[in-house]
């Protein structure tokens, strides 16, 4: 096959420097792809935080307004619960369980003569919950997509290197009926 040992030991030496320099172009390509999809997915949950934080924000002055009785008492509990930093799972059931003091709250105040005072609230919440079903699809797809990709394989190993984790999944989607 080779007509003497020399060229043998070369051919077999560039066939290894070329095995190892593709070895590395796949390695640095599948982290900088993974880093990419990563900081794209990670833009769109500030986004999502964002709409999350801006109707809380909304919430807590009508909860300050109500007072502490009945559905607002409620309402200022669910407040101070999202406010603190927590998992995605934690935040989707503050989040439903807030939009369901909230309707009933809506209800209870719509016969009160004061609701007109309140209504700004609840149309600023609903337009920021329109602004986070938004967020929240382009979060989703963007997240699921890296989770994807992650799992393929080469990258897997480079997301295993890396100690890459899932991005979580919110399950709000309940709660974005388009009413606070």
């Amino acid at each position: 096959m080779f007509p003497n040992l020399r060229s043998a030991v070369i051919s077999i030496a560039v066939v290894v420097v070329l095995i190892t320099f593709a070895l590395v172009a796949i390695d640095r390509n599948n982290v900088n792809r993974l880093g990419r999809y990563e900081k794209q997915a990670l833009a769109e949950l500030k986004k999502v935080k964002t709409h999350l934080s801006l109707r809380l924000g909304y919430a807590t002055t009508l909860s300050s307004l109500l007072g502490q009785e009945g559905n607002a008492l409620e309402l200022a509990a669910l407040v101070g619960l999202a406010e603190q930093e927590q998992p995605a799972s934690q935040i989707s059931e503050t989040y439903l369980a807030m939009d369901a003091v909230l309707a009933l709250l809506q209800k209870e105040l719509f016969a009160d003569a004061a609701y007109r005072s309140y209504a700004p609230y609840f149309e600023k919440m609903y337009e920021e919950e329109l602004l986070l079903a938004e967020a929240l699809l382009s979060y989703h797809a963007a997240a699921e997509y890296f989770n994807r990709q992650k799992h393929a394989f080469p990258a897997v190993l480079v997301a295993d290197r890396l100690k890459m984790e899932d991005l979580p999944i919110f399950t709000v989607s309940a709660a974005l009926k388009g009413r606070p």
